[in-house]
């Protein structure tokens, strides 16, 4: 299962520019990569381990039904 679901906000490790997840690619038990458009308008794909999480403030649970949830 991936770390962050479509929606979520994250930070690339290597400085403050933040994003939000819009697409996920998971396969099997490989690494999820993300792709990821910031909040400079530009959109790039990165792997897991280059995110981190910005906030607990998930956008991706109103992809959701209640009771999904």
């Amino acid at each position: 299962m991936s770390k962050y679901l479509k929606g979520a906000i994250v930070k690339h490790q290597s400085g403050e520019i933040r994003g939000e997840v819009v697409a996920v690619f998971a396969q099997g038990n490989f690494p999820a990569s993300y792709h990821v458009q910031w909040d400079d308008g530009t959109w790039s794909l990165h792997a897991e381990k280059e995110l981190e999480w910005v906030n607990s403030d998930r956008r991706a649970e109103s992809y959701f039904p209640p009771h999904a949830r």
